[in-house]
This record gives structure tokens, C-alpha cells and sequence, in this order.
């Protein structure tokens, strides 16, 4: 009976005592996490950027709009004028949109890389995570 109570007694003992307990293990993660894992990360500060200024109004001129021609001459002119006028406005347009999707397009491009970047991230740390 002695046998059997010094066993038992000495059995919760024995456990505390083994090499490697959950204190020891806590302590060793602690100081390993307070340990730099190498040289550390620098970047620069973005600078902000401000918005791209309007872009200026056409120069375009309309011709004035008369209620009847009195001459063949004067109806010719104001033709020539109106096709002048819409050749300037479709080269405006044209510019303009053509500035415009070259801005958007390098937003898309800036969003992809942005993205690619995180998800790279995103699966180094998940992959790390899992082991």
C-alpha cells in the first residue's frame, strides 16, 4: 500500500520534471520572437499625388447660324465653317479620350500590381501558417 501511495504521489512529480515543459517551451517562443528575423524592411514614403488639372475647353468655333443664305457663296461658307467646326471639336474629343483611357489604363495597371502583390503576401503567409 506505502508502494502503491508513493507511486501515485510520485507519479505528478515525474511529469512537471521532464525536459521540455510548456513554460520552457513559452519562455523559448517569446525569446525567438524578440530576436529580428533578419535585416529590416525600408521603403520610402509615397508622396502624395494631386489631381491631374482639367483639361482646357476646345478653341472651337461655331459659325453663326443665319435663317437663310442670300447667296449660294454664303451658304458654301458657312458649310466650309460647320465642317471646320466639326473636325475641331472630333480632334478634341478624340485627344481627350485618348488622355483619358491612357489614365485609366495606368490606374488598371497600378490596381493589378497592388493585387498581385498582396495575394503574393497572402499565400507566403498562409503557406507559413500551415506548417
Amino acid at each position: 500500500m506505502n508502494k502503491l501511495l508513493f507511486a501515485l504521489l510520485l507519479v505528478p512529480a515525474l511529469a512537471f520534471a521532464q525536459t521540455g515543459d510548456n513554460a520552457s517551451r513559452i519562455k523559448k517562443k517569446e525569446a525567438a520572437a524578440a530576436e529580428p528575423a533578419g535585416e529590416l524592411v525600408t521603403f520610402t514614403p509615397y508622396t502624395e499625388l494631386q489631381p491631374l488639372p482639367a483639361p482646357p475647353a476646345h478653341a472651337c468655333t461655331q459659325p453663326p447660324v443665319a435663317k437663310a443664305f442670300a447667296s449660294q457663296k454664303e451658304a458654301d461658307a458657312f458649310n466650309a465653317a460647320l465642317n471646320n467646326y466639326q473636325a475641331c471639336m472630333k480632334n478634341y474629343v478624340n485627344v481627350n479620350t485618348a488622355a483619358a483611357n491612357a489614365h485609366a489604363e495606368a490606374a488598371n495597371k497600378a490596381v493589378a500590381e497592388a493585387n498581385a502583390y498582396i495575394a503574393e503576401i497572402n499565400s507566403k503567409f498562409s503557406s507559413t501558417e500551415k506548417k
